[in-house]
């Protein structure tokens, strides 16, 4: 269902959409906002590259890079140096399999909460190209142990390998027979593991190249806590090694790694052509899911230039790069002026946010309508019932001189779920009245001051939680201008025991209504 407020039709979250975020939820209650892990899927993800690159050049000192001693240096690392090596070794191998599980649940994520579209593109495609780069990386990884389990891997990714059409004669024949295998395979092998970590960071800064201020490391508390696991496990359950790869004889059954391994099982019913085939089709579906999906977009920000003073405000807050500024192209006595890609933009509003001259306008929710209709709420509330009178209910449940709250709030957030169709009312709640911005950020100062001009009592500010922002960093910007530590500021004059503000997902309406209405009570006794 669409709700029509404010001039835009906001979208309410889909059963899968509404799904993830009461998991969240649930996991923010052990965690807090501040250090929910999935919050920074992303980050983590980086976080276990670090540790995968570290422990890889340890490992890589020792390594033998030849067909007879690669089995025995990992084994000397791994049983002789169990106290530093075999922990090395270890920490290499589950912070790989940890590197796979976020990298899923990271675009898992991005898909059930709609953050893959339009402006996100590039992150998206990028994204399904690094998670081939990591199973193939951990693959070749594999080889290099040269026990029975990476005999078998070896064998079936040479099938694969072979039938692309760069290769002549078979790689297979390379583990047919013992003579056949030689060092030069290895260093082969070696070059490839450690190539596709450069690959992967060079994938990364395209990832991140169309997004502003990336988060690329999460909290301290999440580090330690992943570092403390991670370290835990190595010692419980070290990683170790299987009986030494003999091609002499036909291997016996071996331990299975899904994390890597997972495409392997399919040999079973296709040939490695049909597989290369399956791959193909499936990754090119998974890579244009962003158009597969789309909706009509949102108009890009539009620009008058006259009010333009050059200050650079929005190209700080925008979160996709789609601001740039050139020199001055008029006869003001500005540097310099923004240039707005549309392709890049999000339509959220930050920019608006930002902007204190009027400069910068959303064409399907321009700031003067939204003033507007801002005032003509404030209006609307004075005229309508309270709350409940102290000392008990009037007829009807409303008392005319309860205290009214105008509330803003982040269309991705919990307002939804107490909206009544259409209008600008909250169920239960005639003493409030409701203005969705697409995200919190795009809240002026100046459009926060009109109801308290207006007599209206307080204001309840709702936004996206604390690290979740859909745009990124929407409630960090209006926090920081209601604090007077961002321009544009709010006015000082402003009470501030009379804004509240509280950050909520959209599936946490209950939490949403009762915070306002012990805010409209608090403001109601203090007015009583």
């Amino acid at each position: 269902m669409n709700e029509n407020n404010g001039g835009r039709r906001w979208k309410t979250p889909g059963a899968l959409h509404s799904a993830w975020l009461r998991l969240e939820r649930a996991l923010n209650g052990a965690t807090t906002s501040a250090y929910n892990p999935f919050y920074y899927l992303g980050a983590i993800g980086i976080f276990f590259l670090w540790v995968i690159m570290g422990t890889g050049v340890y490992i890589f000192l020792f390594y033998d890079i030849t067909a007879r001693g690669a089995y025995d240096s990992v084994q000397y690392l791994t049983v002789n140096q169990w106290y530093f090596g075999g922990v090395m070794r270890s920490l290499h191998r589950y912070a790989s399999d940890g590197l796979v599980i976020v990298m899923f649940m990271h675009a898992a994520r991005c898909f059930m909460l709609d953050r893959y579209k339009h402006y996100r593109w590039l992150a998206w495609v990028t994204g399904v190209v690094i998670m081939w780069a990591i199973v193939a990386g951990g693959i070749f990884g594999y080889w290099m142990v040269w026990d029975e389990r990476a005999r078998v891997a070896a064998s079936l990714a040479a099938k694969m390998i072979e039938n692309l059409p760069i290769f002549g004669l078979p790689l297979s024949l390379n583990f047919a027979r013992v003579e056949n295998l030689t060092d030069q395979l290895f260093y082969i092998v070696l070059f490839i593991h450690f190539s596709s970590m450069f690959f992967l960071f060079i994938l990364l800064l395209v990832h991140l190249a169309r997004t502003t201020k990336s988060i690329i490391n999460p909290p301290r508390l999440v580090v330690y806590g992943l570092a403390f696991a991670l370290i835990a496990l190595s010692f419980i359950k070290p990683a170790t090694s299987g009986p030494p790869a003999d091609l002499k004889t036909l291997p016996a059954s071996v331990s299975f790694d899904w994390f890597f391994m997972f495409i392997f099982p399919a040999l079973k019913d296709l040939s490695p052509r049909g597989l290369w085939g399956f791959i193909v089709v499936i990754t090119g579906v998974i890579g244009i899911v962003p158009w597969l999906t789309r909706e009509k977009r949102k108009p890009a920000v539009s620009l008058t230039l006259p009010n333009c003073t050059g200050c650079e405000l929005c190209l700080l807050d925008c979160p996709y790069s789609a601001i740039q500024m050139r020199p001055r192209t008029d006869r003001l006595p500005y540097p310099v002026e923004p240039v707005i890609s549309a392709a890049r933009c999000a339509s959220c509003g930050l920019c608006v946010g930002a902007c204190d001259y009027s400069a910068l306008n959303l064409p399907d929710l321009p700031e003067a309508p939204v003033k507007a209709d801002i005032k003509r709420l404030s209006a609307e509330l004075k005229a309508a019932p309270g709350g409940a009178a102290p000392g008990g209910a009037a007829p009807g449940g409303a008392a005319p001189g309860g205290a009214k709250v105008m509330v803003f709030a982040c269309a991705k957030g919990a307002w939804i779920g107490n909206n009544a169709p259409a209008s600008n009312e909250l169920k239960g709640m005639p003493w409030a009245r409701v203005v969705a911005l697409p995200c919190i950020g795009m809240l002026q100062p100046s459009m926060l001051a009109i109801p308290f001009e207006e007599g209206v009592d307080g204001v309840y500010v709702a936004g996206c939680r604390e690290g979740d922002c859909h745009y990124r960093r929407g409630n960090v910007w209006f926090t920081g201008r209601l604090a007077g530590a961002r321009p544009p500021v709010v006015k000082r004059s402003i009470d501030r025991a009379r804004v509240k503000t509280v950050w909520l997902s959209a599936a946490e309406a209950g939490q949403f209504a009762s915070e306002l209405k012990a805010f409209q009570s608090g403001l109601k006794r203090r007015d009583s």
